[in-house]
């Protein structure tokens, strides 16, 4: 049987190529898309909760359609649904849209220490959904990855999706550690 090269780089039978183009006659291209993406990220079993492998040392993160959650090894799960319920209010808040992710670095760094500073528990970042970015949530996911690294992880207790009045899956509420 005649192989033909896909996309992703994977040799497929010449019958499987014409099914799926004959699948895909009538599908259009999204103007601004190049490539594929997957904006749910990498899979986690939403039974299981078992760690990925490519989750971060120290933490265990969830990818359910575009929200994002994590909880510090050891922590009360019950924490992070009290952090999903709204039971902990944001006590400070930073706004990201529009800036690179150098900026919003600096940004979140002033917040987290400001934070540390002046003993406050939960803090939200609004950092949108991607919507307009061509490389989809790029700070959505470069925040995950700021917060279960050094120095950060170990003065994260868990992190959410915030709820639809404080900026829905376009920002992440982030319980901090006591000192």
């Amino acid at each position: 049987m005649a192989r033909r090269r896909s996309r992703r780089g994977g040799d497929l039978p010449d019958d499987e190529t014409r099914l799926f183009e004959q699948a895909m006659a009538d599908v259009e291209r999204l103007e601004g898309r190049e490539r594929l993406v997957d904006p749910a990220g990498p899979r986690r079993s939403a039974r299981s909760g078992a760690a990925e492998p490519s989750d971060p040392p120290g933490f265990r993160i969830t990818r359910t359609g575009e929200r994002r959650e994590g909880l510090a090894d050891g922590v009360d799960a019950r924490m992070l649904t009290a952090l999903k319920a709204g039971e902990v209010p944001p006590e400070a808040r930073i706004d990201l849209h529009g800036r690179t992710r150098e900026e919003g670095r600096e940004l979140l760094d002033d917040l987290l220490r400001t934070a540390r500073t002046r003993r406050l528990r939960c803090v939200l970042v609004i950092h949108g959904r991607g919507l307009r970015s061509p490389e989809g949530p790029v700070l959505k996911e470069w925040l995950v990855a700021v917060l279960t690294r050094p120095p950060w992880a170990r003065r994260v207790l868990a992190f959410t999706s915030s709820r639809p009045g404080w900026g829905g899956v376009g920002a992440t509420l982030i319980l901090l550690r006591r000192r």
